[in-house]
């Protein structure tokens, strides 16, 4: 295994901790907005989200009219105030965003889970059903020819006999750790960046464990340091 190591310019450009639990019936989004006073110094910016469902039938006699089901307030967005750091306080979970530039797992973690307790304590979830950490990368690349495999551990094999020369991929795959229950999609691909035109790589990882926790297990955040 490759030994960790802090980067002087890591291409994270978003981390992500989730959290999803199963809510209460009776509970009431709008209880997150009282968390302003309490979150304002770091999160002086707050965003409204609101959910909805868009439903298109196609009959014998053509397509419907599309039907739309408005789902109502589903949360709120705590923004810091360069909205690098954003908090996601919702009816389905908690989730923390960190984007570019990354500070570190030992910063994020212990922010992470400060706000995981301000979620439950407001919301008193019925149960936590899944956890996760995802980290995308976005990895520029010279102009030219260049190697993959200085780059990638498992980038693309093109068969001998074909030209080598790649102009995009894309994969994904799912690695299972059944002795622990955790699993990883790993999407990688090679594509164009929009603003200087040249090549760029990324490098998507979401790990993730399936529980059924109480809110208030210990445990969680050992197994967010599994999942890291």
């Amino acid at each position: 295994m490759p030994q960790l190591r802090n980067l002087k310019s890591p291409p994270i450009t978003e981390a992500i901790f989730d959290i999803r639990v199963k809510a209460r019936n009776d509970f009431d989004v709008e209880r997150f907005a009282a968390l302003k006073s309490q979150l304002n110094q770091r999160f002086p910016k707050i965003d409204e989200r609101r959910g909805g469902i868009i439903t298109f039938q196609v009959t014998p006699t053509g397509p419907q009219p599309p039907n739309i089901e408005n789902l109502g307030l589903q949360g709120f967005f705590y923004k810091s105030e360069d909205e690098k750091l954003i908090a996601q306080f919702r009816i389905d979970g908690f989730t923390l965003n960190r984007l570019k530039p990354y500070t570190g797992w030992n910063e994020l973690l212990p922010t992470a889970m400060e706000l995981w307790t301000l979620y439950r304590d407001v919301s008193i979830p019925e149960v936590v059903i899944r956890l996760a950490v995802r980290y995308i990368n976005h990895i520029p690349l010279p102009s030219g020819r260049v190697d993959l495999d200085h780059f990638l551990r498992a980038g693309p094999v093109i068969p001998k006999e074909l030209p080598q020369s790649l102009t995009t991929f894309f994969s994904k795959i799912t690695i299972s750790d059944s002795e622990r229950g955790i699993s990883s999609q790993v999407v990688q691909a090679l594509e164009s960046d929009q603003s200087t035109r040249l090549p760029k790589l990324i490098l998507d990882i979401d790990t993730f464990k399936n529980v059924d926790l109480n809110p208030r297990d210990q445990s969680i955040e050992s197994i967010f340091i599994q999942l890291h």
